[in-house]
């Protein structure tokens, strides 16, 4: 799902903030003017906490957010310790001084701690935790933060040479603590490489994996102009720290944007092109989102239709809702086509009352029943076809769920079947209106009900050849046979491929479904099947089901 306008904008300011840090120290670096580091603190801080309140936003997982709060204040500690070092320890031999240095490295240390564990809970649900064991990753990083700071007894970390009077911290000898903070962060950024890179299984998410690596190769560069200490603005703009903090926050926003962390931002874009006219209510009778095909209501109404049907608007919309956490989910249901009809069958039963004295009437009645008529039976066809999708659509919207969870995927199961009732009646339509129906009918319903499946949750893909006219019985029957193993695999399947192929004489349509709930019977429509002369054959491999299925369609080639 793509970023929100609210969080392009505050990530707009974040960037402009740092950007604006950078040129105040341009400006003011070597001038002699006292503060500038307090007001780049002051920059970076503000610049933090705007991070840090789209994450508390935005982020679904608790213990992700938890472990972001924690960068977010090793790096404001990290800058405060070098504004501090700076601006107001001004006797550099002073111990005050030395410990501010030492200071440094317990954010350097925590920090790839708190990423990488941060990264471990990229593919896992969100209300569930990493094994506790991964906590005794802490162990090691408080002994190194011990061993920097307990440096002056030690001196493990840095040797200074002569006595501490007359250190200085550009004149020491590293020490195995060093080495050991060195080889820390090195192991620790290289395992949080490769727990993304290992766990991006999505193959949507592969495409965009390269986002959160744009922050790691800057850090490269950086890195690497500032060992060779050559001339540029990028290490004048920015020192390690400040760089640091930066690069750390971009590479979390990139693992969002990569859709490797999942996060509710653009929900509300989501719900506005829904094709349920549904909403959502607090308590206090506010309205937060409502989808586009909805109508106005009022708190009462919705309140009221929690029981029973509220009709609104002459009684042509049907107004139901249902309790969750926090208040109401409403929903509205056009019901304006079964008045329309209840009132023609009532003219027509006026007309039937009133025809020997309305003898030129009696001809246009003729005329409107036998239209009727054909309207009726086309419908009657219609609602023979759909009428176990009906039912079960009429059995989900009619049963209180248990939890906000369970209401949510019922919906979705419902929009699956919704989807099948719409595409079926439409293909019928057309049958009815010529024998034959392009294949490419076909594909446009099997693609929407796929999109759907995904809404659900489940990996679909589609993929079709060829193009041809072809027999509407056969059409109807491939997808009615579609419909039975799609609704089958529910719940339970996680996956599921399709392959359409039509070939002058011969409609072919394979199926792969991984963890179906249900096995296909292979007489499923058998009769149908066997007036056509279709073939159909299931194979079982574990926990994939494959299902292939071919029929003599008498196609015309387009």
């Amino acid at each position: 799902m793509r970023s929100s306008k609210e969080t392009k904008i505050l990530n707009t300011i974040c960037i402009l903030l740092v950007l604006l840090a950078g040129v105040v120290r341009l400006l003011l670096w070597g001038s002699g003017k006292f503060g500038y580091n307090g007001l780049i603190l002051a920059l970076f801080t503000v610049s933090i906490f705007i991070w840090v309140c789209q994450l508390k936003r935005r982020l679904l997982q608790p213990h992700v957010r938890r472990n972001l709060m924690g960068v977010a204040a090793m790096m404001i500690l990290w800058m405060a310790i070098r504004t501090m070092k700076y601006e107001f320890l001004i006797q550099k031999e002073h111990f005050s001084s030395r410990y501010a240095w030492y200071l440094y490295y317990v954010p350097l240390i925590f920090i790839p701690l708190l990423l990488f564990l941060s990264v471990l809970y990229i593919g896992k649900p969100h209300d569930r935790a990493i094994s506790h064991w991964w906590n005794i990753f802490y162990l090691p990083a408080g002994i190194l933060v011990a061993g920097v700071l307990t440096n002056d007894f030690h001196q493990l970390a840095f040797r200074f040479p002569g006595d501490f009077t007359t250190w200085s911290d550009d004149n020491y000898i590293h020490g195995p603590v060093y080495y050991g903070v060195l080889v820390w962060t090195a192991v620790l950024f290289v395992a949080v490489m490769a727990v993304v890179f290992v766990r991006c299984a999505v193959h949507g998410n592969q495409k965009k994996v390269w986002i959160p690596m744009i922050p790691f190769f800057v850090g490269i560069v950086y890195t690497l102009l500032y060992i060779l200490k050559i001339d540029n603005v990028l290490t004048k703009m920015l020192t390690v720290p400040e760089i640091g903090c930066f690069l750390f926050a971009a590479f979390m926003e990139g693992l969002i944007i990569a859709h490797l962390f999942p996060s509710n931002d653009s929900y509300s874009d989501f719900w506005n092109a829904s094709s349920i006219g549904a909403g959502i209510m607090d308590e206090e009778g506010v309205i937060h989102y409502k989808s586009q095909h909805s109508i106005s209501v009022h708190e009462e109404q919705i309140r009221e239709a929690e029981n029973q049907a509220v009709f609104l608007e002459n009684g042509s919309v049907a107004l139901r809702s249902h309790r969750i956490q926090g208040g109401f989910c409403y929903w509205v249901k056009d019901v304006s086509e079964i008045n329309h009809l209840n009132q023609m069958l009532a003219d027509l039963g006026n007309v039937l009352v009133e025809e020997n004295a309305m003898l030129e009437a009696e001809n246009k009645m003729k005329e409107e029943r036998t239209r009727i008529q054909q309207q009726n039976a086309l419908y009657d066809d219609i609602a023979k076809k759909v009428s176990p999708q009906l039912d079960k659509i009429s059995r989900l919207l009619d049963m209180p769920a248990q939890n906000e969870s369970e209401f949510i995927q019922n919906m979705k199961y419902v929009s699956i079947l919704n989807a099948y009732v719409k595409r079926c009646s439409n293909l019928l339509l057309l049958f009815h209106q010529n024998n034959r129906i392009e294949s490419g009918e076909l594909r446009l319903a099997i693609s929407e009900s796929l999109e759907y499946a995904r809404l659900y949750g489940i990996k679909a893909h589609g993929a079709y050849q060829g193009e041809a006219r072809l027999s509407g019985d056969s059409i109807l029957l491939t997808y009615e046979l579609f419909e039975a193993v799609l609704e089958s695999a529910i719940p339970g399947a996680n996956a599921l491929l399709v392959n359409m192929d039509v070939r002058g004489d011969v409609l072919s349509l394979q199926m792969e479904i991984n963890a179906p709930g249900t096995i296909l019977s292979e007489t499923i429509l058998q009769e149908k099947m066997t007036t056509l002369g279709g073939t159909l054959n299931i194979e079982i491999d574990q926990q994939t089901e494959y299902i292939s299925f071919m029929l003599p369609a008498g196609g015309e080639s387009l």
